[in-house]
């Protein structure tokens, strides 16, 4: 069986994942964040060329073969008067872009041409800028943000709430798996997962979402920052994490028992290459791994398995009423499970918000109900 991946983030860590997925045959579609304002993007954004590509291009890139010269043409620096030197590569998905009236056509119709194996498509449909919220002050751009010196607490969007490609998020949402890549936890992994369309999509998304941890933190945008409290960011920004994929040699360091305590499956493995970055080889088998645990995974009682997705996620609402010491009569569980997916899902859901906001005598009486019932 062929299965549905998904990969989302952007920069070099989002091309570490692609070269190591490219040989792997499954149904794959990537998601780039377009926010970039840095480099050769943001100069052509500023000249009004259009919005920040190079983070697509990096990704078609690292799935074309050294073998296929326009892979390695689109990494050649041109020079266009009016528009000075560029990757080749940027050039041309701005200029098919334009042709075509629509970036994601653009990136899908160049996949083909480079003979990849997945689809690349940008994570906004329209042009879309960072704002971060550091310390009772705003910080506007990519670029400024990462070099803020400041402590960020929140990562917004202009427009807020900008529009996704439909294709994305039927992606995200039909998915057997979605990698969120590793890279800068503000720039790069937020600007993805945190758009607000993409994040509701990952919520409610049946598939496993893997989070493919940083190494070690930035030396900037993150200085300071534990791997628990990227965790807690992703978190804050309502982005749903499984699986927590980490090297626990790194220097930036997880708790496999913190972990768990969250409910995300804790993942140790040796990741990291000589160089200090994500070794594909080690990234692809460790994958190959986890996609081959997932299959056959059953419900709870040993039951026909739940929805893909729906028992990490239902396993970790009930771990949350537990830490807040609920008396539910029944667990969550075994309540659930006799329900439709969906109702399932959307039931646990509204059980949560009323724990996290003082458990009504009504939503007690709900639960014995559902304890009866079941």
């Amino acid at each position: 069986m062929t299965r549905r991946i998904v990969v989302i983030g952007g920069g070099h860590g989002i091309a570490a994942v692609l070269r190591a997925m490219r040989p792997e045959g499954a149904e794959l579609t990537v998601i780039v964040t377009v926010a970039d304002d840095g480099g050769s993007s943001g100069e052509l954004r500023r000249r009004g060329a259009g919005p920040a590509v190079g983070d697509l291009r990096r990704s078609l890139v690292a799935l074309t073969g050294d073998e296929v010269p326009l892979g390695r043409a689109f990494r050649r620096p041109v020079t266009v008067n009016g528009l000075g030197r560029h990757p080749l590569g940027n050039l041309l998905i701005l200029s098919i872009a334009d042709a075509f009236g629509d970036l994601a056509r653009a990136t899908e119709w160049l996949g083909e041409r480079l003979g990849i194996s997945g689809t690349v498509l940008p994570a906004t449909a329209e042009p879309v800028s960072l704002v971060a919220e550091a310390d009772g002050e705003l910080i506007h751009g990519e670029s400024a943000i990462g070099l803020a010196q400041t402590r960020i607490r929140r990562l917004r969007f202009h427009p807020e709430r900008p529009a996704i490609p439909g294709a994305a998020l039927e992606a995200i949402d039909q998915a057997d798996f979605v990698l969120l890549a590793p890279g800068s936890l503000f720039t790069s992994v937020l600007a993805a997962t945190a758009l607000p369309d993409v994040a509701a999509a990952l919520t409610r998304t049946a598939a496993r979402v893997v989070w493919i941890c940083n190494l070690e933190a930035d030396m900037i945008e993150t200085a300071g920052m534990a791997g628990i409290d990227h965790l807690a960011a992703l978190e804050d920004h309502g982005v749903r994490v499984d699986v927590a994929l980490y090297d626990p040699r790194a220097s930036l360091k997880f708790e496999a028992q913190e972990l768990a305590g969250r409910a995300i499956e804790p993942r140790p493995r040796s990741l990291q290459g000589h160089r200090g970055i994500h070794d594909p080889a080690l990234l692809r088998a460790e994958l190959r791994a986890l996609f081959g645990d997932a299959a056959g995974t059953a419900g709870p009682g040993g039951q026909a398995p739940l929805p893909r997705g729906r028992y990490q996620q239902t396993e970790r609402l009930a771990s949350r009423f537990r830490s807040l010491r609920i008396d539910m009569n029944l667990s969550l569980l075994d309540c659930v499970q006799n329900r439709p997916g969906e109702r399932l899902y959307s039931t646990s859901k509204t059980a949560l918000w009323a724990a996290t906001n003082g458990l009504s005598r009504e939503h007690s009486e709900y639960w014995k109900h559902c304890s009866s019932s079941a």
